[in-house]
């Protein structure tokens, strides 16, 4: 299984503008053929440099490293703070030529520098780092299928360790910033997405308009993206955010706990409703606002 940080839907689009983006897709195109055999989580994480080719995991790194390497290292420390876990993937920096993406295969966390036109280098970002570590949590826990609504709700779970992590180490105990991937968008205004306003992270004439739903009601269906999984992913993120929101609680604090807690209850063929259910018999005294939240999304348990 391989879980990419910016969608399908989004490469795409900057291709039409932009040709050097077909390579990025074609190379996301080969990866999803390849298979990792199993999930390795090793202990404190360990760095390699790709050094501009696409073989994994390349170069060791240690002692003095570059920018690049050593950012993820931080990215990690703060992990381990908002998360409670010193065990990691090994990380994986400056994979590819240009390689406008992030992803976790199964054994590393790989990031690209970027294309240096719409899309900086993706170790600049902590929440695409704790992102990319989600699903690798997610692999280790519920091991949902990366198609339709579990695929979405797997892509939701690394969302919220990834905003989690941000807004921890921010110290956003209020949840002002919901937006994910800002700092890689080089246009100093778009993010790759917006939790608490999904359909809203970017509009521009490259990349278009944020196509991501935040109600059932505009449920995708598609066979891209293996389901929607980008997409469709915005009904649950809203649904954490308003959580945060309703109860004036920290997301690294009950609320987190309660996801953490309800991925152990659901299965790797689990959607939505199941999992909005888990989340309501672990909520202990915030029940009014979890069933609220998942409400206001068109969720129903």
């Amino acid at each position: 299984m391989l879980c990419t940080f910016i969608p399908p839907h989004m490469s795409k689009k900057a291709a039409e503008q932009d040709r050097s983006f077909a390579v990025a897709l074609k190379i996301d195109t080969t990866l999803r053929t390849e298979r990792a055999e199993g999930v390795s989580v090793a202990g404190p994480i360990r760095m390699y440099d790709a050094q501009g080719r696409r073989v994994l995991p390349g170069a060791p790194l240690s002692g003095e490293m570059p920018e690049a390497a050593r950012r993820i290292s931080g990215f990690s420390a703060d992990a381990a703070l908002a998360l409670g876990t010193d065990v990691f993937p090994d990380g994986v920096v400056r994979y590819g030529k240009s390689y406008a993406n992030a992803f976790f295969n199964g054994s590393f966390l790989v990031f690209g520098e970027g294309d240096g036109q719409v899309f900086g280098d993706f170790t600049a970002s902590r929440d695409i780092f704790a992102h990319e570590f989600g699903h690798a949590l997610v692999s280790l826990g519920p091991r949902l299928s990366y198609a339709g609504e579990p695929g979405a709700l797997n892509e939701h779970l690394a969302d919220v360790f990834g905003v989690v992590v941000q807004q921890h180490a921010t110290g956003d105990a209020t949840g002002q910033d919901w937006r994910i991937g800002q700092e890689i968008l080089l246009d100093g205004v778009s993010a790759v997405r917006d939790m608490m306003n999904p359909g809203s992270a970017y509009d521009n004439d490259l990349l278009g308009r944020d196509p991501q739903p935040g109600h059932m009601d505009h449920y995708v269906k598609t066979r891209a993206d293996n389901g929607g999984v980008h997409l469709n992913s915005g009904i649950p993120n809203r649904a954490f955010a308003l959580l945060c929101q309703l109860t004036g609680e920290p997301s690294w604090s009950r609320p987190l706990a309660m996801w953490r807690r309800a991925m152990q209850d659901i299965g790797k063929n689990s959607g939505f409703s199941e999992f909005a259910m888990a989340t309501w018999r672990h909520s202990g005294g915030l029940n009014p606002a979890v069933k609220e939240a998942w409400t206001r999304v068109g969720v129903r348990f």
